[in-house]
């Protein structure tokens, strides 16, 4: 069991989330969809949605009586069959390259037109060092994560003091913007903390307490909310979602584009790496050199330009699992009986569902996958009764 640990002990991990430039680009990609200011009550319940997601796996690292004080792959291998947890690591792994490819690609644009290179120049001079970073050990870019976090805090900071948009629009507006836009925009914050919210018994593991796991929640959602709605500027003063493009004539804005997204590129790294260990057993640096040359090739394409659409895809593929572990975790908090583990027919359909749906182009097809995924779990348990009383 991971030793005691209170909520500064994790907090920045929580916080270098919620300020990263990606949440600047999601609320742009927003007031972009919504060709103006974003609905308030959107926000709100996006905001209400990411916590539950943050909530739920975390609790499973809390220290017993409240969580079982594990990290993700300690849970995982006492929840999961072998199988299922390969197919995790898999789908993580692909979670991760694809940050990697927003991050850089983001990262690579700014450095380019700092530079006056080429795009996939600016990737390669950005990420190639970041990787030989990440392959040195976690240990030496924990610094350099509080640096980038705090150029994270600044950019928020300079898009904010520029004020409204051009057209004299407030960044939010009254409503929600009607059932099929909001099913929209809340799963796309869904997807912000897909993957994260996942791996957040990681950042959990030996807290005290439940209040311990709500002040890192908030590290997390607040600044989303904040960053999100400053990132609707954007769309409104330049009518696009480029943040690069945006701060163009700012050189100021545009170094802090390239060094906050160092944090974010590293994490991928790192936790990419790990996940595709898991499944490959390759070793851990040649992992994360995989999942940076897949990352980085991805980040050429311009593929910091789809963050909403790429939300929508993790919104509908990771969150389905998180409800059979609460659901199972729950049940074995309060019930006395032998472990069951849970089976890929509590999460997986829902998951296809929800891409399904999401291909098909249904609004808030993500929220049916989790639905589905409670659907599911709540009939895999009441089948699994009835066939213990008989």
């Amino acid at each position: 069991m991971t030793a005691e640990r209170r909520w500064w002990n994790t907090a920045g991990a929580w916080l270098a989330i919620g300020t990263g430039p990606a949440a600047l680009v999601l609320g742009a990609g927003l007031a972009d969809r919504h060709d103006g200011p974003v609905p308030v009550g959107a926000l709100l319940l996006g905001g209400v949605a990411m916590t539950v997601l943050l909530l739920v796996p975390g609790r499973l690292g809390l220290r017993p009586p409240h969580g079982e004080g594990r990290p993700l792959t300690e849970l995982l291998e006492a929840y999961l069959p072998r199988g299922d947890r390969t197919v995790v690591g898999a789908l993580m792994a692909l979670a991760m390259a694809g940050w990697l490819g927003f991050n850089a690609g983001l990262g690579g644009a700014a450095l380019g037109s700092l530079l006056g290179i080429p795009k996939w120049a600016g990737v390669v001079v950005l990420g190639l060092p970041l990787l030989a970073i990440a392959a040195a050990g976690q240990h030496r870019w924990n610094a350099l994560a509080l640096v980038t976090t705090a150029a994270a805090l600044a950019l928020i900071v300079v898009i904010a003091t520029h004020g409204a948009g051009a057209r004299g629009e407030p960044p939010l507006a009254a409503g929600t913007g009607g059932p099929s836009a909001l099913l929209t925009d809340v799963a796309v914050f869904v997807g912000y903390v897909a993957v994260f919210g996942l791996r957040a018994p990681d950042f959990t593991a030996g807290l005290r307490g439940r209040a311990d796991l709500w002040v890192c929640a908030a590290f997390l959602v607040l600044p989303t909310l904040v960053a999100a709605t400053a990132g609707t500027m954007i769309a409104l003063r330049g009518d696009s979602a480029d943040l690069v493009a945006h701060l163009r004539t700012s050189a100021l804005g545009t170094v802090l584009v390239v060094v906050a997204v160092a944090a974010p590129c590293l994490t991928s790294f790192h936790s990419g790496g790990l996940a595709l260990r898991s499944v490959t057993g390759l070793p851990e640096r040649a992992a994360a050199a995989v999942i940076g040359v897949a990352g980085l090739s991805v980040a050429t394409t311009g593929f910091e330009n789809a963050l909403l659409p790429w939300l929508t895809v993790l919104a509908a593929v990771l969150p389905p699992l998180v409800v059979p572990l609460g659901w199972e975790a729950r049940t074995r908090r309060r019930q006395r009986r032998p472990p069951r583990p849970v089976s890929a027919a509590m999460w997986l359909p829902a998951a296809a569902l929800g891409v399904a749906l999401t291909i098909a182009g249904v609004p808030g097809a993500p929220l049916a996958g989790l639905a589905a995924a409670v659907l599911c779990t709540a009939g895999t348990h009441g089948y699994h009764r009835i066939r213990s009383r008989r």
